[in-house]
């Protein structure tokens, strides 16, 4: 049933998915050569955990065997750094500082900080290219994306037109990128070559006699994220206003489909072998379970207050819930609760990450400074404390689940 065109991009896509390969060998010949370095602290970049240290301005690197700090960089007074991640090629690590309206670069063997580089107002999600060539650094109170050079380290451009543009998502094979607008219900699909914003894809409202007209017409909560599928064929993009998930084609750049989920969605978050998604739904305290291959709701699950992250481990769904202390599991192969796991008492729980082995969860706790070990297979915990100050996130090279707030 395939046509030219679609066995054209169906190619384009397979052979993306050799990027991450190419990526990994070239990761390895830059810490290899890194390594000789006298100076060089990290010899493997997938051997370590980053932790955002918002309080203590500084980016901290956990080694995951040994679970003690390698070291961290401080980035200056006042920096708030909101998100980090790892160049695909393993070469640097980014994160924009939202007080400082600065992005920050950091070679990772070395962890020295190699450039600040002035972007636009209250930088906080980014995301890189496959190819490591581009950092796009959003910038959701400017309505802007920073473009940044990764070869020559320096801002190229300033993509506006935005409206609180919150993440960031390229396509397998790089040649788009999309922005979830969370200050309206569009995605924006840009050019990367061109470093345009070529399109606005709108995300249908329900009727308006089914929404809230004074929060319908007043501050709007509309996309956080357009995530993709696998191959990168569809993306999708919840809408926390109109408590729906868009279904974009991204051949066509054109949405699909809508499928009502809970009140508020605050984001999706895609299941590693691509059958299932996850919105959160903070309105009501629910999740939905969204089957991929059907575009529809097959489950709605009783969750926590203020949710914050979904990663999946051991056949399992980790939902977390900042406010109660709490992280909730889900069975995703029965699609049903399977109780909760108690990460303190009255803490703040924020972000986390998985392993590339899909068998332990990094958690950051920023109430007691720690980063929150879940084994996902027995649901034991450990904690190693003293990580840095109000750690915000963490993030792993490679991981499926790095995403921030």
């Amino acid at each position: 049933m395939m046509n030219t065109k679609s066995t054209m991009i169906a190619c384009g896509f397979a052979l993306a998915l050799c990027a991450p390969i190419a990526a990994m060998a070239q990761a390895k010949m830059n810490m290899d050569h890194a390594a000789m370095s006298a100076d060089a602290k990290i010899k493997d970049p997938t051997s370590v955990v980053m932790i955002v240290n918002r309080d203590s301005n500084e980016i901290a690197f956990m080694d995951i065997e040994k679970k003690t700090l390698v070291g961290s960089v401080f980035l200056g007074n006042n920096v708030n750094p909101h998100m980090v991640m790892m160049s695909p090629d393993g070469r640097y690590v980014v994160t924009g500082g939202t007080r400082a309206n600065k992005a920050y670069i950091i070679e990772t063997a070395t962890l020295k900080l190699v450039k600040e580089i002035p972007v636009d107002i209250a930088p906080e999600h980014l995301a890189f290219s496959p190819d490591s060539r581009w950092y796009y650094q959003g910038n959701p109170d400017g309505d802007s994306i920073s473009v940044i050079d990764m070869q020559s380290l320096s801002k190229v451009k300033t993509i506006t037109g935005f409206v609180e543009p919150l993440n960031v998502t390229f396509l397998p094979d790089g040649s788009k990128a999309y922005v979830g607008n969370y200050g309206a219900h569009w995605v924006g699909v840009v050019d990367v070559k061109r470093h345009e914003l070529l399109k606005k894809i709108q995300i249908s409202a329900p009727a308006r006699s089914g929404l809230d007209p004074q929060r319908y017409l007043g501050e709007i909560k509309g996309i956080n994220i357009a995530a993709p599928s696998i191959d990168g064929r569809y993306l999708y993009a919840a809408d926390s206003d109109l408590a729906v998930v868009g279904v974009i084609d991204t051949r066509e750049d054109k949405l699909v489909k809508t499928i009502r989920v809970g009140k508020d969605p605050w984001r999706i978050y895609m299941n590693h072998d691509g059958k299932y998604a996850i919105t959160l739904n903070n309105g009501d305290q629910t999740i939905s379970v969204i089957d991929l291959h059907k575009n529809e709701v097959v489950a709605t699950l009783e969750a926590g207050p203020d949710m914050t992250g979904v990663n999946y481990a051991a056949g399992k769904a980790f939902v977390i819930s900042s406010t109660s202390s709490f992280v909730y599991v889900y069975d995703m192969n029965t699609l049903k609760a399977a109780g909760r796991i108690k990460i303190g008492t009255n803490v703040q729980l924020e972000t986390a990450t998985t392993d590339v082995a899909d068998k332990k969860i990094y958690l950051a706790d920023s109430t007691e400074n720690a980063v929150v070990i879940i084994d996902a297979k027995t649901e034991a915990i450990e904690k190693v404390r003293n990580v840095g100050l109000y750690p915000w996130g963490t993030h792993i090279m490679d991981s499926k689940d790095n995403y921030c707030h």
